[in-house]
């Protein structure tokens, strides 16, 4: 999978739909009280993210590969960044060790998952972050939307490999566990955004019965789906007190209504030329923009869809300018 989001609009707009989110959470923390932590990658796209457009500048990124941590190094946006070798599942035990270090109050936190196969465990290990964390705090996942591979019908009854449905959803069984709504009809891989999400309001109502701090609640307070080399879905969750504070950040046009509320994310990709021209016209209709275009943006099947989000999203998408470095 490619690692430079700045070519990868839908992602893009995710990640700047999140950070523009946690600027609206936080507004009422000092700044130097909060510690971001991710899986940064090479570029630390996220990390450079978070402290351009909020101020963040205590964080801390971590990867199983040495090397890639290297590069996280190489790449930190503040001399307060933290790169560590080490798994996700671990980052809850160190939460206590890096606050008292890091001198942070609060956390906000992005565990950012691939693959189609151990959703069921990285699922489990998001519940074991909930479970450290305390109200105030975000967290955030992004799964692997995607149906389960192909390859895995084979080790099932001829029965159901003829049934792609019933086939699909004992694999999710199989791979969810005690995740698996029961009660969810999955029948196409539109469907999957949906049994994620609740998938996952099962992860944090789990959570918050084994968490020690009582009547807590994990609120969920953006969802997104789109497609990039893979589906992807993501939910970032507020942690809130049993008086049900902090109260999410009022204004904030993208805001889940609940666990069903979902954004989906399938914005054109543009030169810069296209992009300002279609700035001005986010009045116009689909006919009116192709008018004035001269062409569709998109294969006619998409171009409704496409417009329609640009106009939602057009502030979050990538912006391209040549440079020289001397």
């Amino acid at each position: 999978m490619p690692s430079n989001y700045s070519t990868r609009p839908n992602k893009h707009v995710d990640r700047e739909l999140f950070a523009e989110l946690v600027g609206r959470a936080i507004s009422d923390t000092p700044i130097n009280d909060c510690l971001y932590i991710s899986m940064g990658g090479p570029q630390m796209a996220d990390h450079i993210s978070m402290y351009r457009r909020n101020g963040i500048s205590k964080l801390y990124s971590f990867d199983l590969d040495n090397d890639t941590v290297n590069r996280q190094i190489f790449n930190a946006p503040t001399s307060e960044t933290c790169c560590a070798q080490h798994a996700a599942a671990e980052l809850p035990g160190k939460l206590d060790e890096l606050a008292e270090r890091l001198d942070a109050q609060r956390f906000i936190v992005w565990f950012d998952y691939t693959g189609n196969v151990n959703r069921g465990a990285q699922m489990a290990e998001f519940q074991t972050l909930l479970q450290s964390l305390g109200p105030g705090d975000i967290a955030r996942i992004s799964l692997d939307a995607s149906l389960p591979p192909a390859r895995l019908m084979a080790n099932l009854r001829q029965e159901l490999r003829e049934d792609r449905i019933s086939a699909n959803r004992v694999l999710l069984q199989r791979e969810l566990g005690e995740f698996h709504p029961e009660s969810l009809e999955l029948e196409t891989l539109n469907d999957m955004p949906t049994y994620l999400a609740k998938c996952l309001e099962h992860v944090c109502d789990r959570a918050a019965e084994m968490s020690s701090v009582d009547g807590i609640s994990f609120r969920p307070i953006l969802q997104t789906y789109y497609v990039d080399s893979a589906p992807m879905f993501t939910a970032t969750v507020l942690v809130q007190s049993e008086q049900g504070m902090p109260v999410p950040p009022a204004g904030f046009g993208y805001l889940s209504e609940g666990w069903g509320s979902i954004e989906f994310l399938e914005v054109p990709e543009l030169t810069a030329r296209e992009k300002f021209f279609l700035d001005r016209l986010l009045d116009r209709t689909e006919a009116e923009y192709n008018s004035q275009l001269g062409y569709s943006i998109a294969r006619e099947a998409q171009s409704m869809r496409q417009w329609l989000s640009f106009k939602k999203y057009h502030r979050f998408l990538p912006q391209f300018q040549h440079i020289e470095m001397k």
